[in-house]
């Protein structure tokens, strides 16, 4: 109740207040205190119950202080004051449905407040004006149309005013505040102006008053009127879109406005004053970009005097403002959105002119490059085929710098790139239009641009962004480790308590040498950017190798003159292929960037990928642009170049896996695949010998031999000549080296690859070249497999044998040598036997039955039971078999009428048998088991084994060694013997001393220890 009453008491001491203001006998600086108080107190009066009573009866007040009351020009006047306070206490209103009912005539007082009030009092009024708009959107009614005219009239009186607004004046001092012309001063006053007399204050200082401008001359006031006219038309576009059409002649002139040379140059020039100037035609140019899209047309006409007066803003505005320039570029970015981009085209040489793009203050400078460079790029993009040669260059030069500024966002480097690729057709066709030489020389000069940037990527980002995901992997395997300590530390119970005193004595008594000293900084070279970004990178990379080939081309394309005549030549000089030479050494260092993540996942470490994974599809996409840059030149410019950096392309892709997609491209590529075959495969000759020794280069090489193989098959025609030379020395020098080397494998692997990739019948170039390395290499390769390897060396052997690059009627004086090999191969793995029975296939097909016949003979019985346990499968391969087994006919069945080869065994002891006992028979059957158990091993051994004849083999060892055991004892007497507590004793046993029991049955032992070890 207390509370109550005293809220009351103050709202009404309140009113009193408002009272007073009204008063017209009451001083001013009464009234001052009183609105100062009202406005000290202002957010107390909105929350109070009375409020709506208190506003009903101040806005009387208050309206009629506003309106009645003469405006004063003089800041230090309390009556201004007292207005001042008054209106930005209205625009202190909250806007709800109590306010609603006097909107009305708090916008007429304001739109009439325009015209006669001070700067500093209509500044509020247009708060107020936008606010109420906003808020309570009031209908249209001729009071917005007054307010256009009013706005037009400024804009049109404004170039009637400019010799007196930069006019030179010298101070204004007086000897008392009385002796002004205030009226005349007013109307050559268009900021705020200190007026000095001689009268003094108490203190002994002189009087100084400021004199404040007319809202109708005030440059403050002019930068605010185009927001408030933007939002009238998006209020009521239709109503006053004749009026915004109006607008538009106005604005143009208003940005052309200037002051002379003179004036600039004059010692008195006012710089706030031309800031405050600017800054308004910089508002009104963005109210002209705000509207150009629905005005277009109307714009069009007055075009030349938009490009002027941009241009001259761009040209003076200062550069101690660097909030000005940045609204100039916001506002030009839109107007240079639209087709009157077109209009500029003239003036390029100026936009290309740092120093009146951007200006020459250090602010601007650092601040607003991005966005002037990001506008200009677009600008260029959108108009570079009108562009000149001339202006093609200056284009080329700005963003080529930009390409190499570190202190520019990676982003904005990425953009400059794709300036740089954009304009290459541009200035192809400009050069051929004036007949030069300079595009191609510009090109040029762009590659090496490019190459360079490759260069730095590799030589300093790419190690910063290596070391930080380095750190950043360690940082979380460290975080993972405390983490888990931290977890161990809980779960289990501390049982002894650390001794704190000792420790921070240790810590204090640490002498200065033991703490680790600070590692010296590099004082030179590129500065480092912390902020190195994978992903910023990745695009910036990608970018350039479209950008090198975008080049390329445009070089090749490139007409260049001859005497009178234009002549298109792939061909590049010595001095332009080291740029190339150049390009592959960095560019493929740079490369390595795809080999980081692009950042850790939550939860998962950071770390650079693994080599062996599958890697982006961007990736791929951009090693295959790489490669295409040199499918565009012609072949001895191609040769030049990876004859001379093989070398270091192999050990670049030893060393980034990813990479083998170069010469994979290249050698897929009809135009490139001959001459990077040979390159490649004389570079592999050389490295023949470390095939034997090294395992993951020689994994490398044989690779690389592989893809030289198969381009081969991929054009047949361009590289079969290619490898001609080289066959015999690939095979005889395979074979030479397989004998000494310390891992043989890969030679025949080699010759494996070989064989598979010519041996599809369209060969003949190369079966010739073949022919006389025949008889010796299948004598080597029988003699290998017939001894004894290790089984997948032996597989390799038998199926080097069947796959013999030769035509069957070549092969017809060596078939002898290939039977044991076609036995083997159908006794072998799946593989092999697909190949086995193609081959036996192809001779059924082609050779008469009794030449086939003759040398089949002395295998003819492994070779049918081979086939016969190939029927046993239920794939493809059976089915082949058993047309097989039908090609010969009777032929397959004359083999059971020939005396089996029977070996007769002695021994002195009976051997382990299982007795068998038949139906009506008195006698047993003993049948040996050593052959069997041997078997049986054998499959167990052997991977091809299907998983049923495993399934049986296991069986038939662990029946063996169950039947070889004694069980004479009872169950009982075994369970108490092994349930003995002695067992418990290790001593219980001792030692067994001299020699151990061995069985004198010598075959029945080894039986046995093949059952139980395989040896």
């Amino acid at each position: 109740m207390q509370a109550q009453s005293s809220g009351a008491t103050q709202m009404n001491q309140f009113r009193s207040y408002v009272t007073m203001l009204g008063d017209p006998d009451c001083k001013d600086g009464l009234k001052l205190k009183a609105t100062q108080e009202i406005s000290k107190h202002f957010e107390m009066i909105l929350n109070s119950p009375m409020y709506p009573s208190f506003l009903d009866h101040s806005l009387k007040i208050f309206l009629k202080i506003l309106d009645e009351g003469d405006p004063l020009f003089i800041a230090e006047y309390n009556l201004q004051q007292v207005r001042k306070l008054i209106l930005e206490m209205l625009y202190r209103l909250p806007a709800n449905d109590i306010l609603k009912p006097y909107v009305r005539s708090i916008l007429q007082l304001m739109m009439k407040l325009l015209e006669i009030d001070n700067e500093e009092n209509v500044l509020v009024c247009l708060k107020i004006i936008i606010e109420l708009h906003k808020q309570y959107k009031p209908l249209f009614n001729p009071s917005i149309q007054r307010f256009l005219q009013f706005v037009k009239s400024i804009y049109s009186n404004l170039p009637n005013h400019m010799d007196k607004i930069f006019e030179p004046r010298p101070p204004i001092k007086v000897k008392d505040l009385s002796d002004v012309n205030m009226e005349e001063l007013l109307k050559e006053t268009f900021t705020m102006t200190i007026i000095q007399t001689e009268t003094r204050k108490k203190d002994g200082t002189l009087n100084a008053y400021y004199l404040i401008p007319k809202a109708v001359l005030s440059l403050k006031v002019l930068q605010e009127l185009p927001i408030i006219v933007v939002l009238m038309y998006q209020l009521y576009k239709m109503n006053v879109y004749q009026d915004v059409s109006d607008f538009i002649p106005l604005i143009m002139n208003t940005i052309t406005l200037q002051p002379t040379l003179e004036q600039r140059q004059a010692d008195t020039f006012n710089k706030e004053i031309f800031v405050d100037f600017m800054g308004a035609q910089i508002k009104t140019l963005s109210f002209l970009a705000y509207i150009i899209k629905m005005y277009q047309d109307v714009v069009q006409t007055h075009s030349a005097k938009m490009v002027q007066g941009m241009l001259g803003l761009l040209t003076l505005c200062p550069q101690e403002v660097a909030h000005l320039r940045r609204e100039l570029l916001i506002a030009a970015r839109h107007i240079l959105a639209t087709d009157l981009r077109n209009n500029f085209v003239p003036h390029m040489e100026k936009l290309f002119d740092e120093d009146v793009l951007l200006g020459r203050g250090w602010t601007t400078h650092e601040s607003l490059r991005p966005l002037a460079y990001s506008t200009l790029a677009d600008l260029v993009h959108h108009v570079r085929q009108q562009l000149s040669l001339a202006d093609l260059t200056r284009a080329v030069h700005l963003f080529s710098k930009n390409v190499h500024d570190d202190t520019l966002a990676t982003t904005i480097q990425t953009m400059s790139c794709k300036v740089l690729l954009n304009v290459v057709d541009c200035i192809r066709i400009r050069s051929e239009a004036e007949n030069s030489n300079e595009g191609r020389e510009l090109l040029m000069r762009m590659l090496e641009v490019f190459v360079l940037k490759f260069k730095t990527i590799a030589k300093i980002q790419l190690p910063i962004l290596i070391s930080k995901c380095e750190q950043r992997k360690q940082e979380a395997q460290t975080l993972l480790q405390n983490q888990q300590q931290n977890g161990n530390a809980d779960k289990t119970e501390i049982d002894s308590k650390i001794n704190v005193t000792d420790m921070l004595e240790n810590v204090l008594t640490q002498t200065a040498g033991a703490l680790p000293k600070e590692e010296p900084k590099s004082k030179f070279g590129f500065p480092q950017n912390n902020n190195y970004n994978v992903a910023d990178y990745r695009s910036l990379v990608k970018t350039l190798v479209c950008g090198v080939k975008t080049i390329t081309w445009g070089c090749s394309a490139c007409k260049t003159t001859t005497g009178q005549t234009l002549i298109q030549s792939k061909h590049f000089q010595p001095h332009e292929t080291l740029v190339f030479v150049r390009l592959v050494k960095w560019a493929l260092k740079a490369l390595d960037i795809y080999t980081l993540n692009i950042g850790p996942q939550p939860g998962v470490l950071p770390q650079r990928m693994n080599q062996n994974n599958v890697r982006s599809k961007e990736e791929k996409e951009g090693l295959e642009h790489f490669s295409g840059v040199f499918s565009m030149m012609n072949s001895q410019t191609f040769h030049e170049i990876f004859s001379t950096t093989i070398e270091y392309l192999v050990e670049r892709v030893y060393k980034n896996p990813t990479l083998q997609i170069v010469p994979n491209t290249l050698l897929a590529n009809p135009t490139t695949s001959p001459i990077f075959a040979t390159v490649l495969v004389e570079y592999l000759l050389e490295r023949m010998e470390e095939m034997g020794s090294n395992v993951e280069r020689s994994n490398l090489y044989l690779r690389l031999f592989k893809l030289v193989f198969g381009s081969v098959s991929l054009f047949p025609q361009e590289n079969e000549n290619m490898l001609r030379p080289h066959l015999h020395q690939i095979v005889n020098r395979s074979m030479e080296l397989a004998m000494s080397a310390v891992e043989p494998y890969n030679y025949f692997l080699l010759l494996r690859a070989l064989f598979r990739s010519i041996g599809g019948g369209s060969h003949d170039l190369l079966y010739q070249e073949f022919l006389p390395l025949l008889p010796n290499l299948l004598e080597g390769l029988n003699r290998l497999q017939s001894g004894l390897h290790k089984q997948h060396m032996k597989d390799l052997f038998v199926e080097l044998c069947l796959t013999v690059p030769v035509r069957l009627s070549s092969l017809l004086p060596y078939l002898p040598m290939l039977m044991d090999p076609l036995v083997s191969a159908l006794n072998g793995s799946h593989v092999l036997i697909s190949q086995g029975l193609r081959t036996l296939e192809l001779c059924v097909d082609n050779l008469q039955h009794d030449f086939l016949y003759e040398h089949i003979q002395p295998v003819r019985a492994e070779l049918m039971q081979a086939l016969w346990r190939t029927l046993r499968n239920n794939d493809q391969v059976a089915q082949v078999a058993f047309k097989v087994l039908g090609k010969f006919g009777g032929g397959n069945r004359k083999m059971m009428t020939e005396p089996q080869k029977l070996e007769y065994i002695s021994s002195d002891f009976d051997p382990p048998a299982i007795l068998a006992r038949f139906h009506n028979q008195d006698e047993s059957i003993d049948f040996p088991v050593s052959k069997i158990i041997e078997t049986a091993f054998n499959a167990l051994k052997q991977s091809n084994t299907d998983p049923f004849y495993r399934k049986q083999a296991w069986e038939v060892i662990n029946c063996y060694l169950t039947a070889s055991m004694s069980l004479n004892d009872d169950k009982r007497t075994l369970i108490n013997l092994f349930l003995h507590p002695s067992f418990q004793d290790p001593n219980t046993i001792p030692n067994i001393k001299g020699s151990t029991y061995k069985s004198i049955y010598k075959q029945a032992r080894e039986t046995h220890q093949t059952a139980l070890t395989g040896k």
